[in-house]
């Protein structure tokens, strides 16, 4: 495939995945996706298909269930309610998608989940048992994007798109000394196939950039987030995930988590800073 081929593509599968993401409530017909990227049906599939690693029927309706497990996790609700926020038509639907995919139904599945993190915890230790955070307040926060698709953190995928990253940020100048650097992990490594998980590597825009080829932008929305401070390796972020999910004290609004690095000062130069932002009410 020609390069600029392969950037235009690239952009499309952006497009795709971002506009799923954003309406999984949706019935999201295969020629409403076409439409969205002005390709074929059949161009569609095969492109979805050689950047997902998987069918995009089956990205779909693993988004849809996953998606209700963070629904689930976030307040309590009826069936039918979180069919219907997830894009189902009646509740035994999802209850069949669901045992498909984790081979019991939604209320079974999120007892072992809960039953899995609270072991995760235990046997961890008592570093994390005494969670402190703080509340702020948040702006809209317009970002560009790098995707990666697979496990978390890994060394040479995540040092590569950095560094994509920042050098598309000095090509459109929009790199300084007021950049903040977002990462956003749209999937949780407990529920999620390791080879699956999507993660978005961000910086903030001051101006308008047009994405192109492999980079996207997406905004976070203003809102009040809960905020945790991890110092130290990034390998203590799913530690750290894993307590706040079995020790949270507010109310989870929906919205995007995200974390933010911060550049290691002189006085601090030998462990990195990442800010967890948890969306509350």
């Amino acid at each position: 495939m020609r390069s600029s081929t392969e950037n235009i593509y690239q952009q499309k599968v952006n497009q795709v995945i971002d506009y799923i993401s954003s309406n999984l409530y949706k019935p999201l017909k295969l020629d409403t996706l076409a439409n969205q990227i002005n390709v074929s049906q059949r161009q569609l599939l095969r492109i979805m298909r050689l950047s997902l690693n998987e069918s995009l029927y089956s990205y779909l309706a693993r988004q849809r269930v996953e998606r209700a497990v963070l629904y689930m996790q976030t307040e309590e609700m009826n069936l039918t309610k979180l069919a219907e926020m997830v894009g189902y038509d009646n509740p035994q639907s999802l209850s069949k998608a669901f045992k498909k995919q984790f081979g019991i139904p939604p209320k079974a599945y999120m007892d072992e989940l809960q039953g899995r993190l609270v072991g995760y915890v235990k046997s961890s230790g008592s570093r994390q048992n005494h969670l402190q955070s703080e509340i702020y307040e948040e702006e809209d926060l317009e970002l560009v994007y790098i995707r990666i698709i697979g496990k978390y953190g890994e060394d040479e995928p995540y040092e590569t798109a950095w560094n994509k990253l920042i050098r598309f940020l000095k090509d459109k100048q929009a790199l300084s000394k007021e950049t903040r650097f977002i990462g956003i992990s749209f999937d949780d490594p407990n529920i999620t196939k390791s080879e699956y998980c999507r993660f978005y590597a961000c910086a903030s825009i001051k101006k308008k950039i047009v994405p192109t080829g492999e980079f996207g932008t997406i905004q976070l929305r203003r809102g009040k987030y809960a905020i945790y401070t991890l110092k130290g390796s990034y390998s203590g972020l799913q530690e750290l995930y894993n307590h706040i999910s079995v020790n949270f004290d507010y109310n989870i609004r929906h919205g995007m988590t995200f974390e933010e690095y911060i550049s290691c000062s002189e006085e601090n130069s030998k462990e990195p800073i990442t800010k967890v932002y948890i969306p509350i009410k």
